[in-house]
């Protein structure tokens, strides 16, 4: 951002002078401006069309837009910030087996199923285990898999469970599949595609009415392999058509990851769902 008020200020200097040196050359009098009275009208000039760039051209200074449709009435915002932050319903992405191990193997730290579960379930993770076990039903469990560690029955993905902590409910949806042998887990467009709506229908079932936030999924430690502004596209994809089937909640809100300012654009976002 500095560096683009630099280029925007150096650019204001360059076609102020040369206006100037323009008019001087062709009038009869000269204008009368000092050095220290240029670099003052070109400053100003560069933060009036650096926030005007920033917000309504380019639009590298937008931190939330909002995605309008004429096939239904809920309101879709997309914004950069703390999925934890948000009020209303929070879904978190989770692997097909619910673990709940934090230990960089079976959930990375540095995912956000782990980042979630040390934030919130951190001293107490065995409650976490047991809301998970009650809101699940059997009739998304497939298989009973033999592990040496870590939860042995495995739901499809979609499946999504109800926790609560201090107030925050959150909805945890099962999205990447795990790979016995490595642990590693990844998960693919079908993937999340088949997460999102099962992620949807759940939320029509609970919200009533709240907000609905979503992450960014299927970015970082999922492993989609997708550009994020495709991602995104996806996701929306998914909510328009299953919005139109039945309204889902009155507000949907996919928070973006306040790093990915550069990677997400926002006003091409706009435009391309205008």
């Amino acid at each position: 951002m500095f560096l683009t008020l630099t280029r925007t200020f150096l650019s204001s200097v360059g076609i102020l002078w040369l206006f100037v040196e323009m008019y001087n050359g062709l009038m009869p009098k000269d204008i009368d401006c000092s050095f220290w009275c240029l670099i003052l009208i070109a400053f100003i000039l560069g933060i009036i069309w650096f926030f005007l760039d920033g917000f309504l051209i380019t639009g590298f200074l937008k931190r939330k837009i909002e995605i309008r449709s004429n096939a239904f009435d809920t309101r879709i915002i997309i914004q950069f910030g703390d999925l934890f932050e948000q009020d209303g319903w929070k879904a978190v992405p989770v692997n097909e087996f619910f673990d709940s191990l934090v230990d960089d193997k079976h959930v990375s730290s540095e995912s956000l199923h782990g980042i979630f579960l040390q934030k919130l379930w951190g001293g107490n993770i065995a409650d976490w285990d047991k809301q998970i076990d009650n809101s699940l039903s059997d009739n998304d469990f497939i298989e009973q898999i033999d592990r040496k560690s870590g939860k042995t029955k495995r739901f499809k993905i979609g499946t999504t469970a109800i926790a609560e902590k201090d107030g925050n409910k959150f909805l945890c949806v099962a999205l990447t599949k795990t790979n016995i042998g490595s642990l590693q887990a990844d998960a693919t467009s079908i993937d999340l595609i088949q997460s999102l709506n099962g992620l949807l229908i759940k939320s029509r079932e609970v919200c009533a009415g709240a907000s609905l936030n979503i992450p960014l999924l299927g970015s970082g430690l999922s492993r989609t392999g997708i550009k994020l502004n495709i991602l995104v596209d996806l996701i929306l994809m998914v909510i328009f058509e299953e919005s139109k089937k039945a309204k889902v909640t009155e507000e949907i809100r996919i928070i973006l990851p306040k790093d990915k300012t550069k990677e997400i654009d926002l006003n091409t976002l706009q435009k391309d769902w205008r």
